[in-house]
């Protein structure tokens, strides 16, 4: 007896496999090897029961983003604008496509919640 004889892909869930479990779906455009869009996908599930409803207008719902801000996308962090051309031209030659996107400010800057100014009186030789 060959393998090929009595080894077959199944293609379809047998009755006694299908019978016990009820509403399961596959997604298609769901793959398997991609956990990102996995994670979004069930984050949109758990946002989509509270926006399914058309009746519901909420104005302090925050709109819904298919991906973060970082998009799960290679992230490189420079010191300096001297990173730029170093990613334009490992983009080129590794074939990447896409460019890059600057997803934060070009330099470093302390937010507006951030004192940069001390509330404590300078001492004696130290000016502010």
């Amino acid at each position: 007896m060959r393998a090929r004889e009595f080894i077959v892909e199944q293609q379809d869930l047998a009755p006694e496999q299908e019978a016990p479990m009820r509403q399961t779906y596959t997604i298609p455009g769901l793959s398997a090897s991609d956990p990102y869009n996995n994670y979004r996908f069930g984050v949109a599930m758990a946002r989509a029961r509270a926006d399914y409803r058309a009746d519901d207008v909420n104005p302090y719902k925050p709109e819904w983003s298919k991906e973060t801000p970082f998009g799960e996308h290679g992230v490189v962090v420079g010191m300096n604008a001297g990173i730029r051309p170093v990613i334009d031209a490992a983009l080129r030659m590794t074939g990447t496509k896409g460019g890059k996107k600057l997803v934060t400010s070009a330099d470093s800057e302390e937010p507006d919640l951030v004192q940069i100014n001390s509330p404590i009186k300078a001492f004696k030789g130290y000016p502010r």
